[in-house]
């Protein structure tokens, strides 16, 4: 049963959540609702090849993302939210506590109960889980260069918007915003990057500790 809960509850709660957004086709470019897609995905792979010996390294890479979506939204965009944090995560019948905290939660769970004890972990797998990040934002920016909008953004995350005045290269912190961290887009993707490095690094030393 230990293996089986988590995976549940990961593919109920997105389900929960792609069914109250299906009313908004615009947020399946986000991030937060990309990873828990892809981390629900390998969740029910797993159901169906238990022992699919790539599947935990996927499960890996879909842990840091969505370990990120859940610290970047909680301390960075859900405190901007119009009716603050509580209400950040009330939005469309609760679906977004289901993205941001539950399915994340019944992630890391899995992950680390029942995925990192039977891998087989290397240094190189923390450049794995920086390919998620990188394919989305190539595919983000991409889209923004050729005038895609997000609610007059070029991007659906403040931090990755270049239609502000500190563009690419900027600096004013002062000046942060619904739409914009007041630092330039550049910056941000460092920022980004390295943020998911770092995670993933942590993550990869505790599934070790828990194959040994």
């Amino acid at each position: 049963m230990k293996r089986l809960i988590p995976k549940i509850i990961v593919l109920a709660s997105t389900a929960y959540a792609v069914v109250c957004l299906a009313h908004w086709p615009l947020g399946f470019t986000f991030f937060t609702q990309l990873s828990n897609l892809y981390m629900a995905a390998v969740a029910l792979a797993q159901l169906k090849w238990p022992h699919g010996k790539v599947l935990p390294v996927l499960k890996y890479t879909a842990a840091v993302s969505i370990f990120v979506t859940f610290l970047v939204y909680l301390t960075i965009l859900a405190p901007l939210m119009p009716g603050g944090i509580i209400a950040a995560y009330a939005q469309d019948h609760w679906a977004s506590l289901c993205l941001h905290v539950i399915t994340p939660a019944a992630s890391l769970i899995d992950f680390f109960l029942n995925d990192a004890p039977e891998g087989t972990w290397h240094k190189r797998h923390v450049a794995l889980a920086l390919v998620p990040p990188v394919i989305w934002l190539t595919f983000i920016l991409l889209l923004g260069a050729i005038g895609f909008r997000w609610h007059g953004m070029s991007a659906p995350y403040p931090f990755l918007n270049t239609l502000t005045p500190t563009g690419w290269f900027g600096w004013q912190p002062s000046g942060a915003s619904a739409t914009t961290m007041g630092i330039g887009v550049f910056y941000e993707i460092l920022a980004m990057i390295a943020l998911f490095e770092m995670v993933g690094r942590i993550f990869l030393a505790i599934a070790r500790r828990f194959s040994m």
